[in-house]
């Protein structure tokens, strides 16, 4: 799995892109291969038809393998067009017929009956037929020469001269059948399977070296990108941006020397950055092969002592339990990963598949809403009988409950998010707000409860009215994690509303210079900055 660093919503996003984003620890889990967390879309519903969408298409350089399954850059190429499309509204069907009318059939791992096709599905079951048929002729024929022997009538030479000519009819007939059978099975599994396309092979050499160029020209892309990191590195040795941006491009390259070394140095230079410290455990597992280092395990270790839930670290942990053969504990470590993140983040599905595979490999009893929260069938069905007023009435009764249980219990830090996120498709802000703010208070401790907060503030468009809240907010966050990026930004947008432009000039000066060269944040942070 790729873990994505996304739970913290829309400002991490952009204000640490490259630091945050992880570029992959291909090999490390055991649930996906080839579809990373970075490809996969915000809705669940969605990614569940491009996933199937994937498993029916055959990639386009790979032997008989689907694009769902392909490492291939081709395939990728293929995977984002299916999401885009997928995006765009169209359905299944067309996308389907779209990618048809490119690459023709041949891209199809199931190809239509067509008459293009029919003799690749039929002939195989005729040979087999007739082989069959053979076979039963030649039985028949040794039974009725069985009959004819035993006749009266028949002088003995007759019967021996007979007997003898049967049996090497019989002996003819079996190894002619056999053959045949045999053949045909070969025919079949070389050519004739209905899962094998039928185009020429003068095609398929073209597109294979189509994609080997196209394989190269990315190469390069990527070669010429590290080359430009490294240089960076070398022009503006004490910038962070520019070290962390080396590690991206050396990870892309699979070149995990250099990837270390400079996160090693970023390190240093932001002063055990806690996501920096958890990328670098994880460039040490990557470089392990996927296994979890013991130097990988002691920076996850210190990351968690002061971050309990930074989630690059936590799924780590989990990762490093599950290689132990600590299956409960790897379990319990991908369930608070679950917790801490939106239910909607792209990740949730890997780690779903993840605590199923550690409660197999431990004999572990998971509930079904453990693994995934929500409605079931029936649930989802009766809602989408109802009229829209009925289902607001419907959804605004259940949030109802919820509140006045998180009354009863206010120190249920999940069910105030639960309840702020209901809050927000109900189109009630202020109430979200106050929601999140209530998580926060019960989870005074916890750096990402107060950031989600803020964030919650800043997004509902009220954040003058909730300026004091913000203020409490931001002094624990920052006794908890003074050097997160995210809560610099936040802090600076509180300043500025506070009427301190001077420090909000500060704050955001200081996290421009920690920034990714390449951050599509960081020119609206110099505007932002011109504007105080």
């Amino acid at each position: 799995m790729r873990p994505v660093y996304r739970n913290f919503g829309l400002i991490l996003l952009l204000a640490f892109a490259v630091a945050m984003d992880i570029g992959g620890v291909s090999g490390i889990a055991t649930p996906a291969k080839a579809i990373t967390a970075e490809e996969m879309l915000d809705d669940p519903k969605l990614e569940s038809r491009a996933r199937n969408l994937s498993k029916q298409l055959r990639c386009l350089v790979c032997q008989n393998q689907s694009i769902d399954d392909s490492d291939a850059e081709l395939a990728r190429d293929l995977r984002r067009e299916v999401r885009e499309q997928l995006l765009e509204g169209a359905s299944d069907t067309e996308i389907i017929q779209m990618l048809r009318g490119k690459y023709g059939d041949y891209l199809l791992l199931n190809p239509p009956i067509s008459t293009g096709t029919f003799v690749l599905w039929l002939a195989p079951v005729a040979v087999l037929v007739t082989g069959v048929g053979i076979v039963l002729a030649a039985f028949r024929t040794r039974r009725l020469n069985g009959e004819t022997a035993q006749s009266p009538l028949q002088s003995v030479e007759v019967v021996a001269s007979g007997t003898e000519k049967s049996k090497t009819s019989i002996y003819l007939y079996f190894i002619c059948g056999t053959l045949v059978l045999a053949a045909s099975l070969g025919l079949y599994l070389l050519l004739g399977r209905a899962d094998l396309g039928d185009q020429p092979l003068a095609l398929r050499q073209a597109e294979i070296e189509t994609a080997a160029r196209t394989q190269a020209a990315q190469a390069e892309k990527l070669a010429t990108a590290l080359a430009a990191a490294k240089q960076q590195t070398i022009d503006q040795p004490e910038n962070v941006r520019s070290w962390l941006r080396l590690a991206q491009s050396a990870a892309m390259v699979d070149d995990s020397k250099t990837e270390i070394r400079a996160l090693k140095t970023a390190d240093e230079m932001t002063g055990g950055d806690d996501t920096v410290k958890s990328m670098l455990a994880e460039a040490l597992s990557r470089a392990a092969g996927g296994q979890i280092t013991v130097p990988a395990r002691e920076l996850i270790a210190s990351v968690l002592a002061r971050s309990p839930t930074e989630p690059r670290a936590l799924y780590l942990a989990a990762l490093a339990a599950y290689q132990d053969g600590e299956y409960a504990n790897a379990v319990s470590t991908w369930q608070k990963l679950q917790s801490v993140s939106a239910v909607d983040a792209p990740w949730m599905t890997l780690v779903d598949q993840n605590i199923a595979n550690a409660a197999a490999a431990g004999g572990i009893d998971i509930p079904k809403r453990q693994l995934r929260p929500g409605p079931d069938q029936a649930d989802i069905a009766a809602a989408n009988e109802m009229t829209e007023k009925e289902r607001r009435v419907m959804i605004e009764g259940m949030v109802s409950r919820l509140a006045e249980k998180l009354v009863e219990n206010p120190s249920d830090v999940e069910g105030w998010r639960r309840l702020g996120r209901a809050y927000e498709v109900l189109g009630r802000p202020a109430d979200a707000v106050s929601a999140m703010v209530s998580a926060a208070d019960a989870a005074p401790q916890d750096a990402d409860q107060q950031i989600a907060g803020l964030q919650t503030i800043m997004t509902s468009g009220l954040d003058r009215q909730y300026i004091t809240q913000a203020s409490r907010l931001i002094e624990r966050a920052t006794q908890l994690a003074p050097g997160r990026l995210d809560l610099l930004f936040l802090r600076g947008h509180f300043a500025k509303l506070a009427g301190n432009n001077n420090k909000a000039r500060e704050l955001w000066q200081s996290l421009l210079q920690k920034l990714p060269a390449d951050s599509p944040f960081a020119n609206d942070l110099e505007s932002a900055i011109a504007a105080l």
